[in-house]
């Protein structure tokens, strides 16, 4: 199992987050999701939006085309990312030690 699933042209994200952080940075695995480390406190959904900015700018989609669709109030989330079409470079590299 890996931190991610393709779902048609949908991209499934299992995510693990540590909220509060100096920045925000992909860390790597935290066992079978991806680590991410945001500088927003879990207060008021704002990691939550916090994390979707974050995802989008990264992989170049608008706010709008990533989904929020378990664990708002968790550390544990899964996200559904549209129109991924552009790979970070770390996304390649995690994805290739993971098919390893």
């Amino acid at each position: 199992m890996a931190f991610y699933e393709w779902q048609g042209n949908e991209l499934l994200l299992k995510i693990h987050v540590q909220t509060r952080a100096k920045e925000d940075s992909v860390v790597g695995l935290h066992g079978e999701r991806l680590k991410l480390r945001v500088n927003a406190p879990p207060i008021d959904n704002k990691a939550n939006q916090h994390i979707i900015n974050f995802l989008a700018n990264e992989f170049s989609v608008k706010q709008s085309d990533i989904k929020l669709i378990s664990g708002q109030k968790h550390r544990d989330k899964q996200l559904i990312i549209k129109h991924a079409e552009h790979l970070p470079g770390w996304f390649n590299v995690l994805s290739d030690s993971v098919s390893d």
